[in-house]
């Protein structure tokens, strides 16, 4: 093969862009969080722009811009965030410690992994109108489940 480069990098000291794909993405915390199922290049830098990744059966197709990346090796992707999009189905808590419900939805600032509401249902039985919506400084932290630093 002849190499036509001006770097002094060795040939081989790349990855491969094709080797990554259907390779495990991780979060912040090593949860695998899909597949890699494209990887996107700015056209006028030739940069790497983001990834798409295979949520599985039930998720979506999700584009992860590159600022989310932290590394890609032979192994796949491993970003430096959790998709808020993760966060629905967790259970919510007051600064009390009272159970408030569970995350229906996530509101997010355009398209950002930056939270600007979360959305609780409060029970099976109650409907929409019973739902509650915190704001992104409504939220302690987040880990297995959602703490608020309101009191409900």
């Amino acid at each position: 093969m002849q190499e036509i480069r001006v770097m002094n990098k060795a040939y081989n000291s790349g990855i491969k862009m094709q080797s990554l794909l259907g390779k495990k993405v991780r979060d912040s915390s090593g949860k695998e969080i899909g597949s890699v199922t494209e990887i996107r290049l700015d056209p006028a830098t030739l940069n790497l722009d983001g990834i798409e990744l295979d949520r599985g059966l039930f998720g979506t197709y999700t584009f992860i811009g590159r600022k989310y990346i932290t590394s890609l090796t032979e192994e796949g992707v491993v970003l430096n965030m959790s998709p808020v999009m993760d966060y629905k189905g967790m259970k919510v808590f007051d600064s009390n410690g009272k159970e408030v419900g569970t995350v229906k939805a996530v509101q997010t600032e355009r398209n950002t992994n930056n939270i600007s509401a979360i959305v609780v249902g409060t029970g099976i039985l109650k409907n929409d109108a019973d739902d509650l919506v915190f704001s992104n400084s409504d939220v302690r932290g987040v880990g297995e489940s959602i703490m608020l630093n309101v009191v409900v």
